[in-house]
């Protein structure tokens, strides 16, 4: 038998198990990311194509988790990688400057029509961290003020507010700089920035964020946002890396305010990796390499052109159109899935095409219910994420939609069925 075949052999039989010279498992837990965790062994990917994956497990599954909400378009969107193909022929990337930068830039701005430039990085985690050391040299500040809940990736300042277990490993002055805000809470707000406005470089918000159970945040919170950072020389950022899907011009623009600095990430990538800050031009001058004293900023493969070739085209064919259509298709399903639920003591939350079922009034779901619904589901062949975050993609249709409402509902009261 070749060495390919062992190899190949041994990941089938279970990819947990291979150790490497001194005994340890190849990866920490077996696990390429902890995010990807169920309380259990993971089925592993085999392919993908449009809305559907298969595991190695032989299960054919609705991929509603489209990698944390990244795929809008499904697996293997042929447009997109024949883009991406392409892109690579020529190159991964380089050490000059590449033209796909500017399409996608010119994209993504022409849906962000308040905002003027654009620098991109590789993940939603870098485009946050950027964004906030734009914020405090712009200022002169330090500190920043989060909702509670919200989930902006994984650097110290995301990570601070996020209770004992995620600021494990944050500096204490880091924990310290960070304000959590409770949700909706608007005196508390007021109250935080009008206590010390001079202190804080920015105030950061996630307009539905997943970790609070995909709730919305108030139209008043916004605005009461908007008003105090305008009010005291404080940068507004609004992190739209999952919610920029969800409106022509992104979920703020639904909102209908404008924040100095915006975020986002996965569905501008086409599938890659990707994270763009955009901002208004006084504050984005300050990554400007030809002004002197300003921030340094890089990533060996940040503006790549397979990323940006991919992101230009997935931009382009998600537009306004299938922006309302997935919308009405996660609107439907999500009540119909409320109706089947709520005598079991559930509810579903989301927006458009994102939709997640939590125990009713919970403000966060214990991590074992969790991976219970998320079993119970791929039993049922429905993939969404650890959290049970389902995301709509293109490839959709309301055949599948009901098929999704269909199976989440059924996963859902076996769940519930079981904690009784």
């Amino acid at each position: 038998m070749s060495t390919n075949m062992q190899t190949n052999s041994a990941l089938a039989e279970d990819p947990h198990l291979r150790r490497g010279p001194r005994g340890y498992p190849l990866l920490p837990g077996g696990y390429g990311r902890s995010t990807y965790y169920t309380g259990a062994p993971s089925p592993y990917a085999v392919r993908g194509q449009g809305c559907r994956v298969w595991d190695d497990r032989g299960r054919e599954l609705i991929d509603a988790n489209n990698n944390f909400t990244s795929l809008i378009h499904g697996n293997a969107h042929p447009e997109i990688a024949e883009a991406a193909v392409k892109a690579l022929s020529s190159g991964a990337s380089w050490g000059i400057p590449n033209l796909h930068e500017w399409e996608l830039a010119d994209l993504l701005l022409s849906r962000l029509p308040d905002l003027d430039q654009v620098r991109f990085a590789n993940s939603g985690t870098e485009a946050v961290m950027s964004a906030v050391r734009i914020a405090r040299a712009s200022t002169g500040r330090d500190r920043v003020i989060v909702t509670k809940g919200g989930y902006h990736g994984t650097s110290d300042v995301a990570l601070a507010p996020g209770g004992p277990a995620n600021a494990r490993g944050v500096p204490r002055g880091v924990i310290d700089d960070v304000t959590p805000v409770p949700l909706n809470d608007v005196e508390f707000l007021r109250r935080s920035v009008e206590a010390a406005p001079g202190a804080y470089a920015a105030i950061i918000l996630d307009l539905l964020p997943n970790r609070a159970g995909l709730l919305h945040i108030s139209e008043e919170f916004v605005t009461t946002a908007r008003d105090l950072a305008t009010r005291h020389g404080i940068v507004l950022i609004i992190d739209e890396v999952i919610s920029l899907r969800l409106g022509a011009h992104g979920l703020s623009g639904e909102y209908g305010v404008s924040p100095d600095l915006l975020t986002t990430g996965k569905t501008i990538g086409g599938g890659f990796a990707v994270g763009a800050i955009a901002g208004l031009g006084e504050l984005m001058s300050e990554v400007d390499p030809t002004r002197p004293g300003s921030l340094p900023h890089g990533g060996t493969f940040s503006g790549n052109p397979v990323s940006m070739a991919a992101g230009a085209v997935a931009l382009r064919l998600y537009d306004e159109s299938e922006v309302k259509r997935l919308n009405a298709l996660g609107d439907a399903a999500r009540e119909s899935v409320a109706g089947r639920v709520a005598d079991a003591g559930w509810e579903v939350r989301g927006r458009g095409s994102l939709l997640r079922a939590v125990p009713a009034g919970s403000a966060q779901v214990d991590a074992s219910t969790q991976h219970r619904l998320w079993w119970e589901s791929y039993n049922r062949g429905l993939l969404g994420s650890p959290a049970n975050l389902l995301s709509l993609s293109t490839p959709m249709d309301q055949v599948v939609a009901d098929e999704i409402a269909d199976r989440l509902a059924d996963a859902v009261l076996a769940v519930a069925d079981a904690q009784n």
